[in-house]
């Protein structure tokens, strides 16, 4: 099992305080236990059943008939797609990866691409597969009902999907972040900084919503002019007026264009690398740092040829600060772990993240001011003006994390930590209460 692991700080490299790496001892397993994977579909189903509103209802077809429908469907194009080399290269037969894929969905309700991501066709891997969190459990409801466990809090709660509210909190608590330049939206294009800030390298995205989508640097080639990816030279009036005509109409912000710190930036070619640290309350109400991983964003490399990669993640060991094998997103990925970089072709495994230990503080302070959420997923950056945040996200994907230490949460402290809170949900639910429910 992996745990959080007690990491000494020497003052002069501490940001606040020690960082809260907390060891705590394996659960112990009582009668009639369930890992944490089937304990959360259980909650789950619990919280989908006991919500009888007009949207519960919805919910309940969209969980009981539409998704392993579809799950159920998307067997056979995904089999086409990766039996083959799976057979090629791993040895296993189409009938056998068909079998393992049904059992997944129908009895698991995974997504059957979860089968190849999580390597469950590794010897004995099926039998653990209730260790396994999957995104549908977090994101419809499971994510809610934790974030509603503290009424108190949930009254003071901040919405970090909002860019310009979270770079205000941000602000509040003095949290280095690289704050809104301009805000585009409502037909027009608002100041939210001197103008002689614009003068640098911009990225554009989006004020609301998670991802990289159109996310758009501009790299600055005199004063007050850019040049964009394809080569185009613009002014600040041309990139508003682009983002304004952009479809579908959202908000957009457009923010200094951060740069990966030298020591790793062999590892990236021209988008910023990042890190997604994991942090989660734990039997005392305590944030605690559980996971770090490094992320090298394919999908907004437009000289890298990879396929349908979205990104590279390798994990970081909360001992010694450093990295672990590299691997893809995709489930033909396999079980393809790497020590070099598959695109850059720089040494990874073993390399040593500088100021990681800032990057781990960074992301405990950040929940330390947010007592009310249990579990975030942090997006940071090591920068050449040190760590920055980038973005929180309360509902988390959970599952390429477990791709890419090659555990699932159930064998993680995480999942210890996340089995205990489950216990607080269904707590609720025996009260009457629907912490998950729509509303």
């Amino acid at each position: 099992m992996t745990h959080a692991v007690v990491v000494e700080i020497p003052a002069a490299e501490a940001v606040s305080s020690a960082a809260d790496f907390t060891p705590v001892e394996p659960r112990k397993v009582a009668p009639g236990w369930v890992p944490v994977g089937g304990h959360a579909r259980r909650v789950l189903r619990r919280i989908v059943w006991a919500d009888r509103s007009r949207e519960g209802l919805v919910r309940i077809a969209d969980q009981v008939v539409a998704r392993p429908l579809v799950s159920v469907l998307r067997i056979f194009p995904l089999l086409k797609l990766v039996g083959p080399q799976a057979k090629r290269e791993l040895g296993l037969s189409i009938t056998r990866q068909l079998i393992d894929l049904l059992r997944m969905v129908l009895v698991h309700g995974a997504k059957p691409a979860i089968y190849y991501l999580s390597e469950c066709y590794r010897p004995g891997a099926m039998a653990e597969a209730g260790a396994i969190v999957m995104r549908n459990e977090i994101k419809h409801g499971i994510g809610k009902a934790l974030n509603r466990l503290d009424p108190e809090a949930l009254k003071h709660r901040r919405n970090l999907g909002d860019k310009v509210a979270a770079a205000k909190w941000c602000d509040e608590h003095g949290f280095p972040h690289a704050g809104p330049l301009m805000l585009v939206e409502d037909g027009e294009a608002k100041l939210l900084a001197p103008q002689a800030a614009l003068d640098r390298d911009l990225f554009a995205k989006r004020r609301d919503g998670r991802g990289s989508y159109k996310v758009t640097p501009y790299r600055r080639i005199a004063p007050f002019r850019y040049q964009d990816r394809d080569g185009r030279e613009l002014g600040l009036a041309e990139i508003t007026a682009e983002l304004l005509r952009r479809k579908p109409s959202r908000s957009w912000m457009i923010v200094p264009q951060l740069h990966t710190h030298p020591e790793l930036a062999d590892l990236t070619g021209e988008s910023l690398l990042t890190f997604r640290a994991l942090t989660c309350l734990d039997e005392q109400m305590r944030p605690v740092l559980t996971n770090l991983y490094l992320r090298s964003i394919t999908k907004i490399e437009p000289r890298w040829d990879v396929g349908r990669l979205e990104e590279y993640g390798a994990p970081v060991d909360l001992e010694t600060g450093r990295l672990g094998r590299i691997t893809g997103d995709k489930p033909e990925c396999l079980s393809e772990f790497f020590d070099h970089h598959p695109v850059t072709g720089a040494r990874v495994t073993g390399r040593l993240v500088p100021q990681w230990r800032d990057l781990a503080q960074l992301a405990i302070d950040m929940h330390r001011a947010l007592p009310g959420r249990v579990f975030i997923g942090w997006d940071l950056a090591l920068t050449t003006e040190g760590p920055m945040f980038l973005e929180g996200n309360s509902f988390a994907d959970p599952m390429f994390p477990q791709r890419v230490f090659r555990q699932s949460f159930g064998h993680m402290r995480l999942g210890e930590l996340l089995d205990f809170h489950l216990g607080r949900i269904e707590a609720e639910l025996d009260r009457g209460n629907n912490p998950g429910a729509e509303a």
